[in-house]
């Protein structure tokens, strides 16, 4: 379409005449034209063409004589070229048959899912610190200010561990098909280590930002999640953005399981 409308708009040379149709367009082998659009109509070419050949829902026959210095594009129909024919620019020849509309719908169709899954993605991604925040209240602002300033070295090292670990255990899982549905543990515990993670992580950058001190914590912690993800969609940059949350999500979150364990054992010892 935007080919169509730079032809039509933008005629290449003010002296020579260029077809548009909307019927069967023939191009006799005297005829020198500038440019040939036909839309829902079929094309014959025997003269010159000096630049581009647009066909839209029609068929397009290249005689022996024709002379096609431009581009032919052909949409929704069949081209035909004689041998002898002169095309000294490219072909572009899109057929909409079933298997052409099958594609299109599948990745259409894919595109737009993955479109979906990562905004609804990135939703959750700023609802869930929020909501940890407003409903955790002071449990889980002590959670959050206790691992807020944990060293970042000791943190990404336990999660890198802990990733190795689980990674590990879900290939046995997946050999096993009794183990299968136990794969669902290891998510489980991936999703909560996220959770934990993303909320002390935009809780450090929400503080960061200008103009929150006075707002209450989950407003602090909104802005520093809506950052945080911002940052995640980058292309290729925020992949490793995503992995280093991870690594850190995974290591304070394995870091407060030790922790937990030894207490108990203490006061069971006690």
């Amino acid at each position: 379409m935007l080919l169509i409308i730079g032809l039509t708009v933008f005629p290449t040379s003010t002296h020579a005449a260029s077809i548009f149709e909307h019927q069967n367009t023939t191009i006799p082998i005297s005829q020198t034209v500038e440019d040939v659009v036909v839309i829902g109509g079929n094309t014959n070419v025997a003269g010159t063409v000096n630049n581009s050949v647009v066909v839209v829902n029609g068929d397009v026959h290249v005689q022996s004589s024709a002379h096609i210095k431009g581009v032919i594009v052909v949409i929704g129909g069949q081209l035909e070229q004689e041998e002898g024919a002169d095309v000294t620019n490219d072909v572009v020849s899109i057929s909409f048959d079933d298997a052409t509309v099958n594609s299109l719908l599948i990745g259409s169709g894919l595109i737009f899912g993955i479109g979906a899954l990562k905004l609804a993605s990135s939703l959750i991604m700023i609802i869930l610190p929020v909501l940890m925040v407003a409903f955790g209240k002071k449990r889980t602002a002590a959670w959050v200010e206790r691992y807020q300033v944990a060293p970042r070295g000791k943190s990404f090292s336990m999660g890198f561990f802990t990733g190795l670990l689980l990674f590990a255990i879900s290939v046995l899982l997946l050999l096993t098909i009794v183990g299968i549905p136990f794969i669902l543990i290891p998510a489980l515990f991936i999703f909560v280590a996220l959770a934990l993670g993303l909320t002390v992580v935009s809780k450090v950058i929400g503080e960061q930002i200008r103009g929150t001190g006075d707002k209450p914590e989950w407003v602090r912690v909104g802005a520093g999640a809506f950052i945080l993800v911002s940052a995640i969609n980058i292309p290729f940059i925020g992949l490793f953005i995503f992995m280093a949350l991870i690594l850190f999500s995974l290591g304070i979150t394995t870091t407060w399981m030790v922790s937990l364990l030894r207490r108990r054992r203490k006061s069971t010892n006690i």
